[in-house]
């Protein structure tokens, strides 16, 4: 997946607003922490899930979109 394609706009739209409407907030509300160390956790659990969410759709494109 090319990082500018329209695909990978798409892919990288929908997953930040997953992101940041739904499991940012999630994460958030668990923590009863300052507002910088809540951002630093978070990013922490964000940053990684798109690496897994593009391997993992890369390959499920791979499998049966090919």
């Amino acid at each position: 997946m090319k990082l500018l394609s329209k695909e990978s706009f798409i892919f990288y739209s929908i997953l930040g607003a997953f992101a940041g409407f739904v499991v940012a907030p999630f994460i958030r509300s668990l923590l009863d922490l300052s507002f910088a160390l809540e951002i630093v956790i978070t990013s922490a659990i964000i940053i990684p899930m798109y690496y897994f969410a593009k391997k993992f759709f890369v390959k499920l494109k791979t499998k049966y979109f090919s």
